[in-house]
């Protein structure tokens, strides 16, 4: 970790753009200490965590500044709110990941986009105990068919792009989901996957959405996006 603020990981930002196909702002760096840069709500906020914790949260803050700022937004606090979200400026929306070393963020004004969801994940294989967690019986279903060279890191994948999806529906609904309440279609050869929950009486304008991901050195990054409802004449 640094004493510093993050230099920009230009060369994952463009990557992570792409998954969404509306106007984004993505900025990306190494996991950072930045005390200083916090505003004293923020700090306050984080006062008693632990030090990567801490770490976490200044980089996201820092991050975060940076890119609202290149859409014209004014430099304010950013502390969670009470469930622990992110609670951004009224005109913008975003999303916040990290992984063990690395954090991103991505951010849209809410005239082109009402609500955002970002997952990064260092790739790993699962626990088996964690299949049963993650992935529902047609999904293991779907993923014992799979090429065995694949069948190692598709369950992160399913667990990243339902991270994502729910991170993009929960500024709409506020409600909370299992993972085995949503059931994802994955088109592997497309970087896409498409969401579906399962629970019922799930609003309708977000109880399916497509969503797509990437997976270069060494990290899997999912997005799923909302569009915003178009304006009238």
């Amino acid at each position: 970790m640094c004493a510093r603020e993050p230099d920009v990981v230009e060369s994952s930002v463009m990557e992570i753009a792409e998954l969404f196909r509306r106007p984004v702002v993505v900025v990306a760096s190494e996991i950072c200490h930045g005390d200083e840069e916090l505003f004293p709500e923020e700090l306050a906020h984080v006062r008693a965590a632990v030090a990567k914790r801490r770490a976490e949260f200044a980089t996201a803050r820092m991050l975060a500044r940076r890119a609202l700022a290149s859409l014209g937004a004014t430099p304010i606090s950013l502390v969670p709110g009470a469930d622990r979200a992110p609670v951004w400026p009224s005109g913008y929306t975003g999303s916040i990941s990290h992984c063990a070393d690395y954090c991103a963020v991505v951010v849209a004004r809410s005239r082109d986009v009402r609500a955002l969801g970002l997952d990064i994940e260092d790739v790993r294989e699962f626990e088996p105990s964690m299949h049963d967690l993650v992935l529902t019986s047609g999904e293991r279903a779907w993923l014992r068919r799979q090429p065995q060279e694949l069948q190692p890191i598709l369950p992160i994948l399913f667990f990243s792009a339902k991270e994502a999806y729910y991170k993009c529906q929960y500024p709409i609904t506020r409600g909370f989901l299992e993972f085995s309440d949503v059931e994802l279609t994955i088109d592997w050869p497309a970087g896409a996957f498409e969401a579906r929950v399962l629970k019922r009486d799930w609003p309708a304008d977000v109880a399916r959405l497509a969503g797509r991901f990437v997976i270069d050195g060494g990290r899997i990054c999912c997005g799923v996006e909302l569009a915003a409802a178009p304006t009238q004449a």
